[in-house]
């Protein structure tokens, strides 16, 4: 039998100990090839994972300047909000938390538990609670949920100037208006700090702070004023809804520097309210939406053929009695006249008048006047959307085309344009460019940028600008189709306009869809003012001279009050209204004189009441009169010693 060595233990002992030394050595290498890994090939990668776990860029968004009329009163202002948050994986028991933040919230809790259960580390709830919401929110005490401060845009006037104004979004960005045009210099400059936070996401250090300082945005002073602005919109509200009207436009300009005064549109827009009003109501209509002017833009036309000398106010012009066929077509009148001056053919808008000097000017020449006052362009005014409006080339014009564009169809301008041609009317011939917004200045009191006065080019001469808007106070005194836009004290000069809106639908016009407008200056001979007055699809009534004259003379008289502008002259009062038969009578010294003091009697045929009226007492006659308008036939009654004339609109 064969006997077995025993086992050297001191043998046992090494190979354990160079097993464990290999172990331990495969095990440090792999440390170190994985320490390489990390440090050389995935360094970059896992530094930047790790910034993303713990730090994070806090972005600082400041506080938006103020927008504030030219008066001082603030329209926008940036108050401080508070938004509501969630942070999903703390919280504990969404199932008790979610009904109960629902509640204080007033959201649906199905949204509330889609938001608390989402695998997202941070969430919304709901971004510029109320202050009550806040409160209650705050009275809950849920781990996971917080406040966040922001600032919140608030627009202190509701509705007034909505539509100029604009609205912000939830991020501070202006979407529209001059919040959007002007969003530049009133949003500032968004600053940055990096926030170090723990593994529960609780900020425990934040590097920066001490030297970051958030500037607030530059404040913007406007053209608007506050009287006029509340003016306007109190009167169009009114006037729209007495005439049950789709809409209306009001815009009152300074027509020698282009300065905007006033700008509204009805329906209003109040932009503390932007979620729950319709997108329709956010748009600037003055220069956003296009209409065929219709009589309005006879003025236009008169300038074009004085410049071009093809007519003079007291040629004549046969009127053809209300019928005129031209380019295929039969033109009408309102009323039927015989021979009127070009001076009486714009007080009594004769489109047919019109058409035959249109036809002595030309397309060509018509044309190049159009584009000079500033139609097919855009005016280049501070505010977003505006539209160029339409006028096709001449050489596209086509058999009616000239007489239509001449009495303001076929052509199709913003209320805008149309302002601003006025006003170089009412300047002496310069077309300006409008402007909203005065200036642009920071807290420090820096003028960042100021909008100052800007002829775009000469339309016309003085002097034609002068016989223009002498026979636009004809329009508004008695026997012409503005008299209602009359103001007492002061001389008016402006032009109505009623025109047809086109049928999308049949082609051609409507028959009952009309625009009324009146556009005019005031004073007259030294304007503080132009001011557009239009009423879109009125259904009560459906002229200018009836709709909007009315409308401009409620807006301009205390306007002109608000200005400063005291009355340069006193008109006579009217002739009280006959309750016997429409008779009125007027008593002169010698009540049974037959022939007038001055001798000879009077031919007063062709005058308006008013002037018929004076003249009979410059020549001491006692007068009974007989309806209204102007005088077609007078009679001396011997027995009574009376002049009795008999008038006719």
């Amino acid at each position: 039998m064969t006997k077995t060595r025993p086992q050297d233990p001191s043998a046992n002992l090494r190979f354990r100990l160079r097993l464990t030394g290999g172990l331990l050595l495969a095990l440090l290498l792999a440390v170190a090839l994985r320490a390489i890994q990390l440090q050389a090939f995935d360094g970059a990668r896992l530094a930047r994972l790790g910034e993303r776990q713990h730090l994070q860029e806090q972005i600082f968004v400041p506080k938006r300047g103020t927008i504030l009329t030219r008066n001082g009163d603030a329209l926008a202002i940036s108050v401080e909000s508070k938004s509501v948050y969630v942070r999903p994986r703390r919280v504990k028991s969404p199932k008790k938390l979610v009904p109960a933040v629902a509640r204080a919230l007033k959201l649906k809790p199905r949204d509330v538990r889609r938001k608390v259960t989402s695998d997202k580390p941070f969430v919304w709830l709901k971004r510029q609670v109320t202050p009550r919401e806040a409160q209650r929110v705050r009275a809950l005490k849920l781990e996971g949920i917080g406040l966040y401060h922001e600032p919140k845009r608030y627009y202190p006037q509701g509705h007034l100037a909505g539509q100029a104004l604009g609205l912000v979004g939830r991020d501070a960005q202006g979407l529209e208006g001059i919040e959007r045009s002007y969003d530049r210099h009133i949003r500032g400059k968004t600053r940055s700090s990096v926030v170090e936070r723990d593994a529960l996401g609780r900020r425990v250090l934040v590097t920066g702070m001490d030297d970051l300082k958030i500037r607030p945005g530059a404040d913007v002073r406007l053209t608007l004023d506050t009287t006029l602005q509340h003016l306007a919109e109190k009167h169009l509200e009114a006037t729209v809804k007495r005439y049950r009207a789709k809409g209306g436009t009001v815009v009152m300009a300074d027509p020698f520097t282009g300065a905007i005064l006033a700008l509204a549109s009805y329906p209003f827009f109040n932009p503390n309210q932007f979620r729950n009003q319709d997108r329709e109501r956010w748009r600037i209509r003055a220069i956003t939406d296009t209409y065929e002017p219709g009589s309005v833009f006879k003025a236009v036309f008169a300038a074009a053929a004085f410049e071009e000398q093809v007519v003079g106010r007291e040629d004549l012009i046969f009127c053809e009695f209300g019928r005129y066929r031209y380019g295929g077509r039969t033109i009408h009148d309102f009323k039927e006249y015989g021979w009127l001056s070009f001076a009486k053919v714009l007080q009594h808008s004769s489109n047919i008048g019109v058409v035959k000097v249109a036809h002595k000017l030309g397309k060509e020449r018509y044309h190049r006047y159009i584009r000079r006052f500033g139609f097919g362009d855009k005016t280049g005014v501070d505010l977003p959307g505006e539209v160029a409006g339409k006028v096709r080339p001449h050489h596209a014009w086509y058999g009616i085309d000239l007489a239509a564009a001449s009495f303001g169809q076929s052509v199709a301008v913003t209320p805008l344009q149309m302002v601003m041609a006025f006003s170089a009317i009412a300047n002496g011939g310069l077309l300006m460019k409008p402007f909203i917004v005065d200036r642009v200045v920071d807290e420090d009191g820096r003028v960042l940028l100021q909008n100052l006065p800007e002829m775009v080019r000469r339309v016309v001469s003085r002097t034609t600008a002068r016989t223009v808007a002498d026979i636009l106070k004809g329009v508004v005194a008695e026997g012409g189709t503005g008299t209602r836009a009359a103001l007492a004290g002061f001389e008016t000069a402006g032009k109505t306009g009623t025109s047809q809106k086109a049928d999308r639908v049949k082609g051609g016009y409507s028959k009952t869809k009309r625009v009324a407008s009146f556009v005019g200056f005031v004073p007259a001979s030294e304007p503080r003012f132009v001011l557009l007055t239009l009423v879109d699809e009125p259904t009560v009534n459906v002229y200018g001279g009836v709709v909007t004259a009315p409308l401009f003379r409620r807006i301009a008289a205390p306007a002109l009050h608000a200005l400063g502008v005291t009355p340069s002259r006193r008109l006579l009062p009217e002739v009280p209204s006959g309750k016997d038969g429409g008779v009125i009578r007027v008593s002169g010294k010698a009540p049974r004189q037959r022939k007038s003091a001055r001798g000879g009697r009077p031919s007063l045929i062709g005058l308006s009441m008013r002037e018929a009226v004076n003249k009979a007492k410059q020549h001491r006659f006692s007068v009974v009169l007989r309806g209204h308008g102007y005088v077609v036939d007078q009679r001396f009654d011997d027995a009574g010693g009376r002049l009795v004339l008999t008038l006719k609109d």
